[in-house]
């Protein structure tokens, strides 16, 4: 599996290369996180005990929310029967609607509006991803204070992320995706046909290229 996808342009990451401009400063990060396997996944859900946080990773994983998305959802948002999920006013203000999450419950309307904070949604995935022995430190990055921090191999974008490469597996359209993904631009979720390049690599030994 590969460990570890980086971009060019990124903070002047701890190995010695410095890619920061003096004039420019630090540049963002731009990563392209893994996805979470179905088998990884279900040893986050393993470790993850508290109902409310499994709502919120099921939800992210198998729908492709966003998770300042899903924490803004109200129980009227929430249909099952006819399996949608109504998304008012997320990002860029605009409306959309979603499939139901498979692993979702009837019971589990009463979790929302979530009580939890999406950054500290962000630190119980570390949390838990940890534990369950699917992640780990792939590097790390320097701040503009000279502050050394890790970067972590997934991210709970993984399990959006998640969504995405297996709703292209399965052969949904990308414009479908573009839709229930809520991106303004189709080169958004292009991003997710070409952020594994294991399939291509293998191809190419395949063919003795």
């Amino acid at each position: 599996m590969v460990e570890e996808i980086f971009l060019e342009n990124t903070y002047n990451f701890a190995r010695g290369s410095n890619t920061t401009s003096k004039k420019r400063g630090p540049r963002k990060i731009q990563r392209i996180y893994e996805a979470v396997t179905e088998e990884e996944f279900v040893k986050l859900l393993t470790i993850t005990k508290k109902p409310h946080h499994r709502v919120y990773f099921t939800g992210v994983y198998g729908c492709g929310i966003r998770p300042s998305e899903l924490k803004n959802l109200q129980p009227e948002d929430i249909n099952f029967k006819d399996k949608k999920i109504m998304i008012r006013q997320g990002k860029g203000s605009k409306d959309r609607m979603v499939n139901l999450p498979k692993h979702w419950k009837v019971k589990d309307v009463q979790y929302f509006p979530m009580k939890i904070s999406v950054r500290a949604i962000e630190a119980i995935f570390l949390r838990n991803s940890l534990k369950a022995g699917i992640n780990k430190i792939i590097g790390y990055y320097n701040t503009k204070n000279g502050k050394k921090v890790p970067l972590y191999r997934l991210h709970v974008h993984s399990l959006r992320h998640s969504f995405a490469t297996r709703s292209l597996e399965k052969g949904l359209p990308l414009h479908y995706l573009q839709t229930l993904m809520g991106h303004a631009n189709l080169a958004t979720t292009s991003r997710y046909t070409k952020a594994n390049p294991i399939d291509a690599i293998q191809d190419i030994i395949d063919r003795g290229i």
